[in-house]
């Protein structure tokens, strides 16, 4: 049970304690109790009247299921008044279960905090006229409805803080559904039937083609930042988008290509249906890991990098091979590495001497000179076509 503090209700005026009041201002008390407890119905019918002319959003509950919660509401405060009591925190308890039950009933909780207001207007209505005809003293009368009011504020309170919590919760629950929905497409884990079951309700038509864009995230930190400039370049708010953690892959369903993702290598599969969406994050998931190992930036495509993905490919080949051309040149010496880099950096700038030279600040004699030394150590003529292309194979595995 919460604790009660002393500023959990707004007390404008204390009620008086029971027992420190005379002789004829308890009895007083004691018979407005009793006239009170003879008036439930009353008073139910009196609020059915009001909500159903006042606030339609009580369609959903039925009269004799407003004349109870009415009979409830008036037997909470009527039980205050009998021991003079302000509301306390089991009352709070009890307002909240109320608040979640009615929710789940499909009331809206801002309607119920007007069904609460209207039944305490109703009530210290009822009350003035009990009042009347017990005589009840003014002060005393005035303390009631001061706690009358106090105890509606508080259901307000209570309402709107049981409204957010059910909100986070909806929330946290519909993005669970979305990663899991997401999660299974790009997987290729979720059978057909229940793509085309739950496509509908992310707003998705099955026929239509997307796109899958897989991005790494280095931290929740990460993520969330990647979530929103992926929002940012489709056009959409964050919590739209449907997303989830594949290994070690940040994947997402798009509608289209992002144009750009400020500060994130993203990669981007092939325009598929739904149910063929996993083929396309297969593919962008390649890209990542290529355009990572390249250093590359920006929106990637499989288009976009050539020859570069089969440096990730066949590592038994490539070892072997490595063996046979690249141990010659590793046993070199200490003119292997400038030799290495300078292979490297003449294939990459398609054997223009001139150009390797101005990046590496050498002689253009001395890039033709490590070139040829390459050619003679490794057995690789980079004027054939075959072994330009193994040259640059093998090579770019090598890459730190």
């Amino acid at each position: 049970m919460e604790p009660e503090t002393p500023t959990a209700w707004p007390v404008r005026r204390r009620m008086p304690d029971l027992a420190a009041l005379d002789e004829p201002t308890r009895a007083t008390v004691i018979a407005a109790v009793a006239r009170l407890r003879t008036l439930d119905d009353v008073f139910a019918d009196r609020v059915l009247t009001l909500i159903r002319r006042h606030v339609p959003g009580y369609a959903v509950l039925s009269d004799d299921d407003i004349r109870a919660s009415a009979r409830r509401f008036m037997s909470i405060l009527v039980s205050e008044l009998s021991s003079l009591r302000v509301p306390d925190a089991a009352l709070r308890k009890r307002l909240s279960d109320h608040a979640i039950e009615r929710a789940a009933r499909g009331l809206p909780l801002t309607v119920l905090t007007i069904g609460y207001q209207l039944g305490s207007r109703e009530m210290l209505a009822l009350f003035d006229e009990v009042a009347a005809e017990v005589a009840l003293p003014p002060d005393l009368l005035l303390a009631v409805h001061d706690s009358t009011w106090e105890f509606s504020n508080e259901a307000s309170a209570v309402f709107a803080r049981v409204q957010h919590d059910l909100a986070l919760e909806h929330a946290h629950f519909d993005a669970e559904r979305r990663s899991a929905f997401a999660a299974g497409v790009l997987s290729g884990t979720l059978p057909l039937e229940r793509i085309n079951r739950d496509a509908h309700a992310f707003g998705l038509a099955t026929q239509a083609h997307h796109v899958a864009v897989a991005v790494r995230a280095d931290s929740a930190e990460d993520a969330a930042a990647i979530r929103r400039a992926i929002a940012v370049a489709l056009h959409t708010s964050a919590d739209r988008l449907l997303l989830a953690q594949v290994g070690t892959v940040l994947g997402f369903i798009a509608p289209r290509a992002p144009k750009s993702v400020a500060g994130h290598l993203t990669a981007v599969g092939p325009s598929l249906p739904l149910d063929q969406l996993d083929t396309s994050f297969e593919e962008a998931v390649l890209v990542l890991e290529t355009a990572t190992r390249f250093s590359m930036s920006g929106i990637v495509r499989l288009s976009d990098l050539g020859p570069r993905p089969l440096v990730l490919s066949d590592a038994h080949t490539a070892e072997r091979l490595s063996a046979r051309h690249l141990a010659p040149l590793d046993a070199a010496g200490r003119s292997s590495a400038e030799i290495e880099e300078t292979a490297r950096t003449y294939l990459a700038c398609d054997q223009d001497v001139r150009e390797v030279a101005s990046i590496l600040g050498v002689h253009p004699n001395t890039v033709r000179y490590r070139v040829n030394r390459f050619q003679q150590l490794t057995g690789l003529d980079l004027h054939r076509t075959e072994d330009l292309v193994t040259s640059w194979w093998l090579l770019n595995r090598r890459r730190d």
